[in-house]
C-alpha cells in the first residue's frame, strides 16, 4: 500500500504513478488493456465470456458449475444481453445507474444471490465514470471517511463515492477522460488508509 494524500495533488502523483512505476503497479497495463477491450453491446454468449473473465480477474465467487446449486452465470448474461441492460447501461443518470446495478446484482434469480460486487464490477468495465465498483476494500474506507453505512445499496455508496471524488476534485458525470471512474477506483484502493 503506497502513501497517497487524498486530494487532487495526492491523485494526480497517483495517476502518474501508475503510468510509469511499473514495479509498484505492475498490473496496470492488463487492467486498462481489459476495460479498453471490454465489449459494451454483447450477445449472450460475448457476456458469458466476460462474466467469466470478470469472475477470474477479480474473484467473484460465481461458481461456473462448480457447486451443486444451480450456475448463475447463463442467468447473469441472458440479463446483461437484454434489452432492459443494453437500453440502460449508458446512462447519465445517477438513480437508473443505481438501479440497473441493483437488477443485475439479482438476476440470478435460480440462486436468489445478490451479487452487488459482481454487478458493479460488470457495469464498472462498461463505463468507468458512471458505475463506481462496490468492493469491501472501498467500501470500508468510504463507510470510516464519507459516512456510507455500508448497507449494500448502491445509491448510497455513490453518493459517498460523489463525496470522495469531491475531495480529489474529480466529477465523474463531466469529465472528458471516460477512464477516469478507473483511476478513481484504484487510487481507493492504494492509497494508505491511515492517510487523511
Amino acid at each position: 500500500m503506497l502513501n497517497y494524500e487524498v486530494s487532487k495533488k495526492g491523485y494526480e502523483q497517483f495517476k502518474k504513478d501508475l503510468k510509469t512505476n511499473n514495479e509498484a503497479f505492475h498490473w496496470f497495463k492488463s487492467e486498462l488493456d481489459f476495460l479498453d477491450s471490454f465489449k459494451i453491446k454483447v450477445d449472450c454468449e460475448t457476456a458469458l465470456q466476460q462474466i467469466k473473465t470478470i469472475n477470474s480477474k477479480y474473484s467473484t465467487h460465481l461458481s461456473f458449475g462448480k457447486s451443486e446449486l444451480a450456475d448463475e452465470s447463463r442467468e447473469l448474461a441472458a440479463f446483461i444481453a437484454s434489452k432492459s441492460f443494453q437500453s440502460r447501461i449508458g446512462t447519465k443518470d445517477i438513480d437508473v445507474a443505481a438501479a440497473l446495478v441493483i437488477d443485475l446484482a439479482k438476476a440470478a434469480k435460480t440462486r436468489g444471490r445478490f451479487l452487488l460486487s459482481f454487478a458493479s464490477k460488470y457495469c464498472h468495465h462498461c463505463y468507468p465514470n458512471m458505475f463506481p465498483i462496490y468492493d469491501s476494500i472501498n467500501a470500508i474506507y468510504l463507510k470510516e471517511n464519507y459516512s456510507y453505512k455500508d448497507k449494500k445499496d448502491y445509491g448510497e455508496y455513490i453518493d459517498a463515492y460523489s463525496r470522495f471524488c469531491q475531495k480529489i476534485d474529480v466529477n465523474l458525470v463531466t469529465v472528458s477522460n471516460r477512464y477516469e471512474g478507473f483511476y478513481v477506483d484504484k487510487f481507493i484502493n492504494n492509497i494508505d488508509k491511515n492517510t487523511k
